[in-house]
């Protein structure tokens, strides 16, 4: 019985609590979490004007270009010729070694 007793407590702790109006925290959305990445770590984050790339606005992260599909939450950047998922860190390093790249071809 005791065991059954710590099995339902358990159960009860971990299920989440819905959140309600009091706990309303303000959500960030995809775009501007990724501008706040960019401006944190010092690179331009900026829209291309007339760049649409599949019905998504095309934006420049540094030297690398993006869309943000707001509506799968995804960002996407140009990979070998075809656009794919990525990570804000990994769009980083992408447009750090790019910028290594173009700075040594002088």
């Amino acid at each position: 019985a005791a065991a059954a007793a710590a099995a339902a407590t358990t159960k009860a702790a971990t299920k989440k609590k819905p959140l309600g109006p009091s706990d309303a925290v303000e959500e960030m959305s995809l775009r501007d979490a990724v501008e706040a990445f960019a401006s944190e770590h010092d690179v331009t984050f900026a829209p291309k004007p007339g760049r649409i790339v599949e019905g998504l606005q095309a934006y420049a992260f540094g030297s690398i270009t993006v869309t943000i599909d707001s509506a799968k939450q995804m960002l996407l950047a140009q990979v070998g010729g075809r656009w794919a998922p990525v990570s804000l860190d990994a769009l980083l390093e992408r447009h750090k070694a790019k910028a290594r790249k173009a700075s040594k071809t002088f």
